[in-house]
């Protein structure tokens, strides 16, 4: 059985730890992996996803009817910056730590208000600070995330939609003025079909960690603006993964900034993509005809998403780590996490 971390103020299961590692490390080897958070070590895991729209998308900024585009050469294409694709996908990692009781029950997102309420897995992962105290305590993130950006010219993939304001007759009728309302508006959609490559990073991670991550990505659909009116806008597929001593030098607006303008379909973009990351990366782990390490890689997350008595025993492991982590850094003290573990429902 592998050897844990000796400080121990969550109980949990070594065996069922030991045994999603064992799996874990047959696809991404034990040494891009930190047995648990502290210093940071010269070695990174670079994970390729493709982000695919499944509906329409609304992504805006400064201003309110327009998609972000940016030029690359001659061409426009759409932005998606990292934090709209990130603040999701923290707050899917949120809501798993709520439901294995893992998350102080008053802790809200981006809400934080004492520092014993960083211990905890989504904060001590995705990054936190404490917004109330007077003191600032913040937590970096084990995760980093990059802006993406569209293959195809923002002209191909764009389509804006005229909407109106109703009355409560359900009409435009405004019956103080005897005329109609003057309350039609634009607002520009990203289709349902279209592509943005993306890289994620993770510098410094636990197994468990990186699985908590993935999990995050892989049950976040609604991205954008207007999401409770949207539908489930956006599949994220794991292409490939990265693995070097110091951070591969590529990023989606590479990507971008080299496309052919070959036929834009979801093998091609694969293609392209885990060759580009292959001409700058150490280690490049992707399915071919004699392995499938992704495949293997989705198949360890189904299972434990299917068996939730293990993913529970990931989460308390998350937690105690958390807990040894905050103290090393005097944030927190031993004193506090009797009382911090007696607020929880593990």
């Amino acid at each position: 059985m592998e050897m844990m971390s000796k400080e121990k103020y969550v109980e949990y299961k070594e065996n069922v730890i030991s045994e999603i590692r064992k799996r874990l490390y047959h696809i991404i080897p034990k040494e891009y992996f930190q047995e648990k958070f502290g210093k940071r070590t010269p070695n990174y895991i670079k994970l390729l996803l493709v982000r695919e729209t499944t509906g329409y998308l609304i992504i805006r900024s400064t201003e309110p009817d327009e998609v972000i585009s940016t030029e690359i050469g001659d061409k426009e294409v759409v932005v998606i910056p990292s934090r709209k694709l990130k603040a999701r996908e923290k707050l899917t990692g949120l809501l798993l730590c709520r439901k294995f009781g893992v998350v102080h029950p008053d802790m809200e997102y981006n809400f934080i208000k004492q520092a014993i309420q960083l211990a905890n897995p989504n904060s001590l992962i995705f990054g936190d600070s404490v917004t109330e105290e007077r003191e600032a305590i913040g937590l970096p993130a084990r995760v980093l995330y990059e802006w993406s950006y569209s293959l195809r010219p923002k002209n191909e993939i764009i389509e804006e939609l005229t909407h109106n304001a109703l009355s409560e007759e359900g009409t435009m009728w405004d019956k103080e003025r005897g005329a109609h309302r003057e309350s039609l508006y634009d607002i520009q959609y990203v289709k349902p079909g279209v592509y943005f490559p993306q890289f994620i990073t993770f510098p410094d991670i636990t197994p468990e960690g990186f699985l908590h991550v993935l999990i995050s990505i892989i049950k976040t659909t609604r991205y954008g603006a207007q999401s409770n009116v949207m539908d489930a806008n956006i599949k994220n597929h794991t292409v490939a993964v990265a693995l070097d001593q110091f951070e591969p030098a590529i990023s989606s607006y590479v990507l971008s900034r080299e496309w052919d303008n070959g036929e834009v379909i979801l093998d091609n973009i694969k293609q392209y993509a885990v060759e580009k990351l292959k001409e700058c990366s150490k280690v490049v782990k992707v399915d071919n005809d004699t392995e499938k390490p992704i495949t293997e890689l989705m198949q360890l997350v189904t299972d434990l998403l299917n068996n939730e008595d293990k993913l529970k025993e990931i989460y308390k492991k998350l937690l105690n780590d958390s807990i040894v982590y905050l103290i090393e850094c005097k944030i927190i003290k031993k004193n506090d996490v009797s009382d911090y573990l007696g607020k929880l429902s593990i």
